[in-house]
């Protein structure tokens, strides 16, 4: 059900500006005005004629819409009323703007309040002329309280229509803009000027009256062209704002096509590094077990078997090393088309985790030594296989760019409401300007590193960033700590409110360890060998 429109503020002041204008009106018609219109003369009522035209016939300012207008109405009404007083003016007037309102198919409350504002205008008029003393018939030592009463006509009259556009557009009045621009000014001050010498001519003689359509048509027209100028001017200058935006976003597609052509440019030579650099490092340790697997098959039974096992060793070894590298491939992609969203895993022991991960460093590379320094229990809610590959990925990294023999650092401890892991190498560091660059894809800044040992593609930080990320934490190059220098990588997850219960994890077997028990499985086996040509 829909209920009344609430009473607006723009009701009350149309409502008691209609009330004022009526009661007014009435009042001068109740004492001579009335009366007096039936003796009125010819010429009365010729320029009550042109009042009407005029009226009807206004001009719309284009900035103000519907509430505001140019129109000869103001020259006709003081000339009249310095013939003829202000009860038959008013009357004349009232009527006037009605007649003009309902032509228009104007709403009711607006014909009412436009003839009330006209008449409470021309009524503080006659009293200024009153005050003063001034009384029809028209005379020159007058024109001093004249203008004085016509420039209150006007400024009442715009003051009372402001009021009701400012209500309507719910705004604030401002009064700055009574003076109005000068398409408005122009033809006021004109009018004006003319209203006393329409009353000596309409005096003088009714046939020099009917020539006084000629001035107003001037004047109507003058108006007109002015209209006309400041709406082109308006639309002039809208459209020269519309060029200037069109220009504006024309300049920025023309960047943004730029920014595109480099990214597909930077793109390609992407592409032919990735595939330059990943054709090498797979083939690389491809082509150290293909070799282990083809010298034991060609030559196996002329070898000893601690050579054999030493070939068997070395084909696990590169094996391994061929699986983590299309791993970090497969995993990289994954993390690229679907991003990782933090599940709420239930609590583990970070520094259990990074403990883990130092005695798998530890097993599958015996002559690198970690140091760690763990404080106590660290419980963050985060997946363990996530948490545990990315501290493997750190520790992988520092074991790459460290020179063999130099100690590994691993820190794991509080920083208010986070837990701190940091992986400190012993490296030639990571240069200020490049410490965001190096969790891109495939970007390695081994160029001229002669300690770095190993392989790989550029995925192992920028998969252990994205891990961490997707965990609630966080992935950052810090400052090393102490005079050892290197490079020092610091994982920051929020730490969990509730305590853990730490189960064993068992260690993956490092890649030795995996050769030997697979050697060792395979003696175990019986053996057929083929014949073999004599060498001799």
């Amino acid at each position: 059900m829909t209920g009344r429109p609430r009473w607006s503020a723009l009701n009350s002041y149309v409502v008691g500006v209609t009330a004022s204008g009526g009661l007014i009106l009435l009042a001068l018609a109740r004492s001579d005005g009335a009366a007096a219109l039936p003796h009125m003369p010819a010429t009365f009522w010729l320029l009550s004629a042109f009042m009407l035209i005029g009226e009807v016939r206004y001009i719309v300012l284009p900035h103000t819409g519907q509430h505001e207008a140019i129109t000869t109405t103001s020259c006709l009404c003081l000339a009249v009323l310095l013939g003829w007083g202000v009860a038959p003016t008013a009357l004349v007037l009232a009527a006037s703007s009605i007649i003009s309102d309902l032509y228009r198919r104007k709403e009711a409350r607006k014909v009412l309040f436009n003839a009330a504002q006209y008449t409470i205008a021309l009524a503080a008029c006659g009293a200024i002329l009153a005050a003063l003393d001034v009384r029809p018939p028209f005379d020159v030592r007058n024109l001093p309280a004249f203008f004085l009463a016509a420039l209150a006509y006007l400024l009442i009259n715009k003051v009372l229509v402001r009021i009701a556009v400012a209500l309507h557009q719910q705004v604030a009045l401002d009064l700055r803009r009574l003076r109005g621009t000068g398409v408005e000014i122009l033809p006021e001050a004109i009018l004006v000027v003319m209203a006393p010498l329409v009353v000596v001519v309409a005096e003088r003689s009714i046939w020099l009256a009917l020539l006084l359509p000629l001035p107003m048509v001037g004047v109507h027209l003058a108006c007109r062209a002015a209209v006309d100028a400041e709406a082109n001017r308006a639309a002039a200058e809208a459209a020269v704002a519309s060029a200037r935006v069109v220009a504006a976003e024309q300049a920025r597609l023309a960047q943004a096509e730029q920014a595109v052509a480099r990214r597909l440019q930077e793109s390609e030579r992407l592409k032919e590094n990735l595939l330059a650099t990943v054709s090498h490092e797979l083939r690389t340790p491809l082509a150290g077990m293909l070799g282990a697997i083809a010298t034991l098959e060609q030559r196996g039974h002329l070898l000893s078997p601690e050579l054999r096992q030493e070939f068997v060793v070395m084909a696990g070894r590169q094996g391994k090393r061929l699986k983590e590298l299309i791993e970090d491939l497969l995993l990289a992609a994954t993390l690229e088309q679907i991003p990782s969203e933090r599940l709420l895993s239930p609590p583990v022991d970070a520094a259990f985790l990074a403990s883990q991960a130092c005695e798998d460093v530890r097993r599958s590379d015996p002559h690198q030594p970690v140091v760690a320094s763990l404080d106590g229990s660290l419980p963050v809610r985060a997946a363990p296989d996530a948490l545990l590959q990315v501290l493997t990925n750190l520790l992988d990294n520092a074991v790459k760019h460290s020179p063999e023999s130099a100690a590994i650092y691993l820190e794991a401890r509080r920083r208010g409401e986070h837990a701190l892991i940091s992986v400190q190498d012993a490296g030639p560091g990571v240069p200020l300007a490049e410490r965001e660059r190096i969790f891109e894809r495939f970007i390695r800044l081994d160029g001229g590193d002669t300690t770095r040992r190993g392989g790989g593609v550029g995925l192992g930080l920028y998969v252990a960033r994205q891990l961490a990320r997707s965990q609630g934490g966080d992935l950052r190059v810090g400052d090393p700590v102490g005079a050892r220098g290197g490079a020092r990588f610091e994982l920051l997850l929020p730490l969990a409110a509730e305590p853990v219960e730490v189960e064993p994890i068992e260690p993956p077997l490092a890649p030795v360890a995996q050769a030997t028990q697979a050697a060792q499985a395979a003696q175990a086996l019986p053996v057929h060998e083929a014949a073999t040509p004599d060498a001799s």
